[in-house]
């Protein structure tokens, strides 16, 4: 619709005829391009008239089009004053409030005129711009799908419509209808809307986050061919193969979007963390790597003034901040929890700060747990910074290091007079901001001090405990003794499973005849990923008709997972946490290949803490004869199938009250080293 046209219903209330007239005239100049003329004939009414409403809005609409946004406002708000039911005024001042990047305010205007009415698309649609501009993404996608309902040919609100829908289900976890939504959307429309790019880049990863691996890569190489300069692209495939198992090839396209975005950090801490699978990566070299993210992108926000530590009473409560993503249905959050719940509460106050825009029971538990919660996702890194400062943390303990969602410039600004890199990264984060990483006397032996930029805190037995599930069964009997054959297992991310693994593997079942090898993986829920696995797997010397993969699945049917496994296969360099928790509670030995870094060490850790360091081997040669002697000692698996869960529950691996008092006494400990004011030193409990 034209301005003249949609300005035509105000004009019988401009006053006067020759008003009127003069307003007409005056708009036709203005429609026609011609500001300074239009300028002219408003500037005229409004010596005449001037509290002539329609005037000044056209005035600010002028000062708007200029780029003179300041005038603009003060026009169109003064229009408002003196008529508040012109819905067109609210609009445009929304449009004014937009340009100078005040979204909630442009938000609020555009929902006025909405609610004086009559409904457009263009008010419909402007709103669900601003409300994704400033992040609410459910808002936005409400906005556009009223303007999409008000012109469904529109190309530009179904577009609109499908990404907000992305962002909301990327915020909102568990809203897979969400990208289904926008799947259908874009799938037939995304090479028509304004911009195809970003339309298919948003497609792919709504097909990649539905586990639609195969035609999420089909896209984002379609992208990349089109447009070799669109980073987005490049990050979205290597996420792509990141879940698909596929780390080596993860890493290439993170290199190409870093080389396309430089200063994107999240990019350059996706090819850090993905090191760690490497089975070529030295440790130094992985030290290295994480130095120079620091050096790049955290060391501009080292604070030039030593931080302020508040009250420097050895033995006062001390204020302990967690920093997590993960404070949700996640491996990290179940062996945080039990932790948590068992703080002192006269030795430590606690603060979780979540930096996670979703939430679901578990995160529930953990607000409860804490004594004061902080939703943080929202935040930029300053303003992070700033909230953890005003709360005197007197120590932030980091949970996730360099994986999804991390916070390490928040952290680079030293907002904690101590902080503490802990539990869900498994190397140096290199930042030199964080003062201590978490490990143990068994996963960080003398001589690891020097692949960390940290100061090692060793604790006494374990760096973390378990807590089985309620959903996890009881153990059976060893399925050879049924079956007459040894199936050996894995349940491990595919990414961990890399051609020397698998060639060991193969050893291993050619020495045991009729041997089975069951992999179980999210990556293998994708068919021609798993058909993609199953040939490589070949091409490494194991027969396909000894390989069972099977895909993921919940918790509660994945522990049922373990009963067809008589023996677990601990893959390498970065070994199971978690997956091999499970397998011991469970019953199940896990043979392990120890490396030299925390991440190839965390089985070996457990089996030490159950006196089962005879499955741990030092050399390739060994973890095959323990594998395989395993195999032929079926009275000993069925004596750890029946004894391997009270031997855990007898364990340091279960005693959280214990492992909660060491931590807290390192966390005692660095304290009065800060109070004293002396060199930051390992420590050994």
């Amino acid at each position: 619709m034209s301005l003249l046209n949609r300005l035509r219903s105000a004009l019988g209330a401009a006053g006067t005829e020759s008003t009127a007239a003069a307003l007409e005239e005056a708009l036709a100049a203005h429609e026609a391009g011609r500001l300074d003329e239009a300028e002219r004939g408003y500037k005229a009414i409004l010596a005449r008239d001037d509290r002539n409403a329609d005037a000044r809005h056209l005035m600010g609409l002028i000062a708007h089009q200029r780029g003179d946004q300041a005038a603009a406002l003060a026009h169109i708000r003064r229009a408002i004053a003196i008529d508040s039911a012109t819905a067109l005024f609210h609009f445009n001042l929304g449009n004014v409030l937009t340009a100078l990047g005040e979204h909630e305010e442009a938000a609020a205007a555009f929902s006025r005129a909405l609610e004086i009415g009559p409904e457009r698309f263009d008010f419909c649609f402007n709103l669900g711009q601003a409300e994704a501009a400033r992040g609410r993404d459910a808002a936005a996608a409400a906005a556009f799908r009223r303007a999409l309902a008000l012109e469904p040919a529109s190309e530009a609100a179904r577009h609109e419509l499908a990404r907000a829908l992305v962002a909301q289900s990327d915020r909102e976890q568990g809203k897979a209808q969400l990208y289904d939504e926008a799947i259908g959307l874009l799938a037939e429309h995304w090479q028509l809307g304004a911009d195809p790019t970003a339309s298919r880049i948003a497609l792919a990863h709504a097909l990649e986050c539905r586990e639609r691996f195969s035609e999420a890569l089909d896209h984002y190489r379609g992208v990349i061919e089109a447009r070799p300069e669109a980073a987005p692209a490049h990050w979205g495939m290597g996420n792509c193969h990141n879940r698909l198992g596929r780390m080596d090839e993860a890493v290439r396209c993170y290199r190409a979007a870093l080389a396309l975005d430089p200063e994107d950090a999240n990019i350059a801490s996706a090819i850090a963390s993905g090191l760690i699978y490497d089975e070529n990566c030295p440790p130094q070299a992985l030290l290295d790597e994480h130095r120079r993210w620091s050096e790049r992108y955290a060391a501009r926000y080292a604070p030039r003034a030593p931080v302020r530590v508040r009250a420097p009473d050895r033995e006062r409560r001390l204020r302990v901040g967690y920093l997590s993503p993960d404070f949700r249905r996640h491996p990290v959050t179940a062996l945080f929890l039990p932790l948590i719940e068992r703080h002192d509460p006269q030795a430590v106050e606690i603060f979780c700060y979540h930096n996670f825009p979703g939430a679901d029971a578990v995160t529930e538990r953990v607000c409860r747990a804490s004594h004061h919660w902080r939703q943080v996702a929202s935040l930029a890194d300053a303003e992070l910074a700033r909230q953890i400062e005003a709360d005197g943390i007197d120590i932030l303990a980091d949970l996730s290091g360099h994986t999804s969602y991390q916070r390490l410039l928040a952290l680079a600004r030293r907002p904690a007079p101590l902080q503490v890199s802990w539990l869900g990264y498994f190397a140096s984060t290199g930042v030199e901001a964080i003062d201590y990483f978490v490990t143990d006397r068994h996963s960080s032996p003398p001589g690891q001090d020097r692949y960390f930029t940290e100061k090692l805190v060793r604790l006494p037995d374990t760096r973390f405990c378990f807590q089985p599930t309620l959903a996890m069964p009881e153990a059976n009997e060893p399925p050879s003794g049924a079956s007459g054959r040894v199936t050996f297992g894995c349940c491990n991310n595919l990414a961990k499973v890399g051609p020397r693994v698998l060639a060991l593997w193969s050893k291993i079942l050619a020495a045991v005849p009729g041997s089975l090898l069951y992999l179980q993986a999210g990556a293998l829920n994708d068919s021609a990923n798993r058909e993609r696995f199953l040939n490589h797997a070949v091409r490494c010397g194991i027969p396909a008709d000894r390989l069972e993969l099977r895909p993921f699945v919940p918790i509660e049917q994945a522990a049922l997972a373990y009963h067809a496994i008589d023996i677990a296969l601990d893959p390498f360099p970065f070994c199971g946490g978690m997956t091999s928790f499970e397998a011991l509670w469970m019953g199940i030995p896990v043979v392990t290949f120890e490396q030299e870094l925390v991440a190839g060490r965390q089985t070996a850790s457990m089996l030490a803490n159950l006196g089962l360091g005879d499955l741990v081997a030092l050399d390739e040669s060994a973890y095959v004869d323990i594998a395989c002697a395993l195999a032929r000692d079926s009275a000993r698996l069925a004596e750890l199938r029946r004894t391997l869960r009270s031997r855990f529950l007898a364990s340091p691996l279960a005693d959280y009250a214990k492992f909660t008092r060491a931590l807290e006494s390192a966390y005692r400990l660095m304290w009065y080293t800060l109070v004293a004011g002396g060199p930051k030193e390992p420590i050994n409990l």
